[in-house]
């Protein structure tokens, strides 16, 4: 089987036009891909207590990779570190108030994205390649 056949090569050929979609639109909101899926991390998991290393085993990114990222959305205001009332020696990340005032733009973000992503495909089709990509991602 050629390489260009090849589905690890396929999939991140599409990783990379998932970003060249998704770039375009979040710098209108001067947001990278990797802030993005943080900030929505944050909006998914809001009642539970996220640290770092949780974003860091959720999205297989490095703790350095995690660290810049935190103190850029720091230093955006879009988020703050709180210390953890279970630990004191932990830092929690929680959205800022700014943050949470963007909460329907980035869930329609977020929306568009899956729309521009996966628009060729029907329902059955969607399904089926959620199903087949979680199976991989557990394997």
């Amino acid at each position: 089987m050629e390489p260009a056949n090849k589905i690890a090569v396929l999939i991140k050929k599409l990783s990379l036009e998932i970003d060249k979609l998704s770039n375009p639109i979040l710098e209108q909101h001067d947001l990278t891909n990797s802030q993005f899926k943080i900030l929505k991390f944050l909006l998914v998991n809001s009642s539970s207590h996220v640290r770092q290393v949780d974003i860091e085993r959720n999205f297989s990114m490095t703790n350095p990779t995690v660290t810049g990222l935190v103190k850029t959305l720091e230093r955006k205001g879009l988020i703050e570190r709180r210390t953890n009332p279970d630990d004191n020696r932990s830092k929690l990340l929680c959205l800022s108030e700014k943050a949470i005032e963007m909460k329907e733009l980035l869930f329609r973000l977020g929306d568009e994205l899956e729309e521009n992503l996966t628009g060729v495909l029907n329902e059955n089709e969607k399904r089926e390649l959620m199903r087949l990509l979680k199976k991989l991602l557990k394997h």
